[in-house]
């Protein structure tokens, strides 16, 4: 796993510094500074408007930048649109996840669309040998899966193309604390068996087992960051996420 200290370094594959971003007049961020390391699993914490939903959408892209700069894999993407940081191998899995109206194994081709066929066919035997519960309904539309199935094809089309760092909104939105768990295991096993980086913005304090790092947002500021050990002490963590009174 990646070194967890907060320093830039050479193994550096995303580093934002001095984000600003919102909605129209609206804004969100404020001075923002992130970085994630090669193969690195950070988690992102935060309440329900802190933010977390609008960086995501910022580093790919799909809201506009009002200050700072984005760097990917030691190259200049600030200014790039959301399919050339694709291209790049940038992922971005929302909370939405997948297209409900298409089937399960349209929305994995959707997932490998700059593929040429012969790596999506064989991209999707691969996935589906991991997601042995999507195999046996390719043809199922996504909508008839349940939130935690939808979740899992989610992940799995983020996946289709091999990204090199994964966004992942709100995974464990809506799920029972089972199929968290379960959830959470799967993405160490790819982030063990393939390498892909990970920024996992969440609220649930589970998360927290999987990564190395992890910040977290309140009224679009990073208020905490540093190796999950020491979050785990913060007195503002432990009283909002742990529900621990500070002594």
């Amino acid at each position: 796993m990646a070194a967890a200290n907060d320093g830039l370094n050479g193994s550096d594959i995303l580093v934002a510094e001095g984000l600003a971003s919102g909605y129209g007049g609206m804004q969100v961020l404020s001075d923002v500074d992130l970085r994630i390391s090669r193969g690195e699993m950070v988690v992102l914490l935060g309440a329900n408007g802190s933010g977390k939903t609008t960086l995501l959408r910022a580093l790919m892209s799909l809201v506009p930048l009002y200050g700072g700069t984005i760097a990917f894999r030691g190259r200049d993407v600030t200014r790039l649109r959301t399919d050339q940081k694709a291209r790049l191998g940038l992922a971005y899995m929302s909370e939405f996840a997948v297209f409900p109206d298409l089937s399960i194994d349209e929305n994995l081709s959707m997932g490998g669309y700059r593929l040429p066929a012969a790596m999506v066919k064989d991209r999707k035997k691969e996935l589906y040998a991991a997601f042995p519960v999507l195999s046996g309904r390719k043809s199922h539309l996504a909508a008839s899966l349940s939130g935690g199935q939808r979740k899992m094809l989610g992940f799995a089309k983020a996946l289709m193309f091999r990204p090199e760092l994964l966004l992942l909104d709100e995974p464990s939105a809506g799920l029972a604390p089972r199929i968290v768990t379960e959830m959470i295991e799967t993405m160490r096993l790819f982030h063990e068996r393939e390498g892909v980086a990970m920024l996992i913005a969440e609220q649930n304090i589970l998360f927290m087992t999987a990564a190395s790092r992890g910040y977290v947002l309140e009224n679009g500021r990073v208020v905490a960051k540093g190796p999950v050990q020491d979050l785990e002490r913060n007195d503002l963590v432990r009283q909002a996420y742990l529900g621990i009174a500070r002594a």
